[in-house]
């Protein structure tokens, strides 16, 4: 019998997609929605590399996550070591901030001192690849990686210019989106990472030496009690209510030199409703 794979097939239906993975051996069939407005049907080939245990997903009509079996349990505290070496960041992008005229859930590290783009992106956690995007932005290639650990905990990769071959392989086989495009295709099965594992070699837009990284870090299992009353924003039910201050969750000494760094959006600065 040839090589497994599986194929993938998105369907429109209002803002959900509708994925059906067949395997080769045999016919094994199983459907996910996941509520996101969705791109062009595909019919998509991904390598077979790792199953998960546990999937989340996003329940639209009650706006809330759940999981498809039984989590274990959470390590805690929730602590993890920074994606980026910190001595080269210059500035810290706080999560839940207006940036840009828009609201991110996520933050993310700049490296203004630097000469080029080479910066080395590092997976904090042992996790689940579970969603990625390519699109261009400014005529440059930029990706996005969405990992999730089992008990409940998403983080997401965004802004990468350059992957090591293991994730550049597998995000050659997805869709191209348009201009700043990031919505995601689901990979299935999904991939494991493990902890300090090399994800990416260079970050931001090199054309204009703009090196910068996004990181976001969601807890599913509950909500973060931020209270957006009368903030209209996109997505807020799914990552604004679950997003962290990941800056309060990395090992000390990361923290120490992270904390200290300026908020590095300049109308926003170290404003932020997760970070206090």
């Amino acid at each position: 019998m040839g090589p497994v794979f599986a194929r993938l097939k998105i369907v429109n239906k209002g803002f959900a997609h509708i994925i059906v993975v067949l395997g080769l051996v045999g016919i094994a069939v199983a459907t996910i929605f996941i509520l996101k407005p969705s791109k062009t049907s595909i019919d998509n080939p991904f390598q077979q590399q790792n199953t998960e245990r546990v999937s989340w997903e996003f329940d639209n009509n009650s706006k809330s996550w759940r999981s498809l079996g039984t989590p274990p349990v959470c390590r805690e505290p929730l602590v993890f070591p920074s994606p980026v070496d910190v001595s080269l960041v210059s500035g810290v992008l706080y999560p839940g901030q207006v940036r840009g005229g828009d609201y991110k859930a996520h933050g993310g590290f700049r490296f203004d001192g630097l000469e080029n783009n080479l910066v080395n992106v590092y997976a904090p956690m042992d996790a689940n690849l579970i969603e990625a995007a390519q699109h261009p932005s400014a005529g440059e290639f930029q990706y996005v990686l969405y990992f999730l650990d089992d008990c409940g905990i998403i983080y997401k990769l965004d802004h990468l210019r350059e992957l090591t071959p293991k994730f550049a392989e597998i995000v050659s086989k997805i869709p191209m989106g348009g201009e700043n495009d990031t919505r995601t295709t689901r990979i299935r099965p999904t991939v494991f990472t493990k902890k300090g594992e090399l994800v990416a070699t260079k970050v931001g837009l090199e054309s204009n030496k703009n090196v910068f990284v996004d990181f976001g870090v969601y807890d599913l299992r509950q909500p973060n009690g931020v209270s957006y009353e009368g903030r209209n924003y996109f997505n807020i039910e799914q990552w604004g209510n679950h997003a962290i201050c990941w800056l309060d969750n990395l090992e000390e000494a990361d923290k120490v030199i992270v904390k200290s760094l300026p908020g590095a959006d300049g109308q926003s600065g170290k404003n932020s409703d997760y970070c206090h």
